[in-house]
């Protein structure tokens, strides 16, 4: 007898909630429940925050893009970058594990935790950055004196969406995505009402080419920095699904994601209103304000979930390399959670200064510290070992077949790494050759062609 429709909708409503058992091991097929329509609104509804229109106001503002080659500037941006996450992604339902656990067969068991540490940080940068925001929104509508409050309610608030694990966070992430798409949509609204619907520049007023490539790395990198965990999501899509739809289905639900509330946030800095949001949907409604706000504050604890919850599995991935016999369970991802969430607020009280200068200068050095993993684990995966790993090896301490530490592949890491530091450009440095080329940074295409094809070269003759 087939089950009632009622009873299908409770037993999927209760396995939402239920404690996700997995952590860094393989999860077994028969728990392998995704497909490719959820996997798309977990990539569409992650992109769905503040950061990213705020990330848009860097091309007006920072990139001195017109409206129009922002445009064109988030679009190219974003998928160049998404085919390279996307090739992370269509690792996850071949192998089930976690990204950073993937790492030790490129890196060996301890040539790893160098990356993996590093990764640790890009998470905490980006949850401390995505605080420094909420902070910022918070004191623009109530003052400073509640300031903090409200992030140590998201700790509490990320903790337990990480405690429960997966399936809670996809459907988190899923279900905001009208909410914040019919936010962005009337705030830019709003922008339009406030300026008059006037730009401050011609629509297709050409940008120079230092601008224009600056602009295009930010869509760049937002792309990558998913890379090192994008897997974490795909990991429970059953193997049968394959890779092309992984692949396919993350580039798509990415960039059309990420796009749209870039461009929304590249309007607002185009149209020159000098007032905040809050200003904008004032005149409208007196509640508007609040509205938003509550908007706001959800997408911050979207994306820092996604943030802290991979965070999490890279965390017992470092730990375990000490403890090959122990078995992290959702106790362990839970305080691991806990703990990386409180080291965010503490980082975020401290910290001070414009929060887009500070988001511009993350981005940059992230770029250079991100390229050479994602040439290496992509070159290895696709070009030297064609998808064939051998998984108990990579939870031994010593390595299995990959060793403790693949010393080709970390010279290929240190020189992709120090190679781009002449080519660098940003608010931090500027390198000789960048200067050379008049400040264009080119340094994240150095970054990836360069360890990539020394790391295939070594890999051949090595085999």
């Amino acid at each position: 007898m087939n089950p009632s429709p009622n009873k299908t909708v409770q037993e999927t409503a209760t396995s939402a909630f239920a404690v996700e058992n997995e952590t860094i091991f393989p999860i077994p097929e028969d728990r392998r429940h995704g497909n490719a329509w959820s996997l798309l609104m977990v990539w569409i509804g992650a992109n769905q925050n503040i950061m990213a229109v705020m990330t848009g106001l860097l091309y007006p503002t920072i990139c001195h893009l017109s409206l129009g080659w922002s445009l064109l500037a988030i679009l190219s941006g974003n998928l160049l970058g998404g085919v390279f996450m996307a090739l992370h992604a269509a690792q996850g339902p071949h192998l089930g594990i976690p990204q950073m656990q993937q790492t030790r067969g490129q890196f060996g068991s301890t040539g790893s935790l160098l990356i993996i540490a590093i990764i640790i940080l890009m998470y905490v940068g980006f949850t401390s950055t995505f605080f420094a925001i909420s902070r910022e929104q918070i004191v623009q509508v109530f003052g400073p004196s509640v300031s903090q409050l409200p992030i140590w309610i998201s700790v509490l608030v990320i903790g337990a969406l990480c405690a429960i694990g997966h399936d809670v966070i996809e459907r988190f992430i899923s279900g905001f995505i009208p909410v914040a798409a019919i936010t962005f949509v009337l705030l830019a609204f709003a922008y339009m009402s406030a300026s008059g619907g006037h730009l401050a520049q011609q629509f297709w007023q050409s940008p120079t080419p230092h601008d224009f490539l600056t602009a295009l790395s930010l869509g760049v990198l937002w792309q990558i920095a998913y890379a090192p965990y994008v897997s974490d999501y795909t990991r429970y899509l059953p193997s049968a699904t394959g890779e092309r739809t992984a692949f396919l289905v993350c580039l798509t639900g990415s960039v059309i994601g990420t796009s749209f509330p870039t461009f929304i946030g590249s309007y607002l800095g185009s149209t020159g209103f000098s007032g905040t949001m809050y200003d904008a949907v004032r005149p409208w409604s007196p509640l508007l304000p609040m509205a938003l706000f509550a908007v706001i504050m959800v997408s911050t604890l979207v994306s820092c979930t996604m943030q802290i919850y991979c965070a999490a599995l890279s965390s017992l991935t470092f730990l375990q390399t000490f403890r090959p016999h122990w078995t992290p369970t959702s106790r362990s991802r839970a305080l691991a959670a806990l703990t990386l969430c409180l080291c965010c607020a503490v980082i975020t009280i401290n910290l001070t200064g414009n929060v887009l200068e500070i988001l511009d200068n993350v981005i940059a050095l992230l770029l250079a510290v991100l390229s050479p993993w994602t040439a290496i684990n992509l070159v290895d995966y696709y070009l030297v070992r064609h998808g064939a790993y051998d998984i108990p090896s990579l939870f031994r301490h010593d390595g299995g077949v990959y060793g403790r530490a693949n010393r080709p592949a970390l010279l290929c890491y240190a020189i992709g790494v120090i190679v781009q530091i002449p080519f660098l450009s940003n608010g931090l440095y500027t390198g000789p050759l960048a200067r050379a080329l008049g400040g264009i940074d080119i340094s994240w295409i150095i970054g990836i062609f360069v360890p990539g094809a020394l790391y295939l070269a070594l890999s051949r003759n090595r085999n």
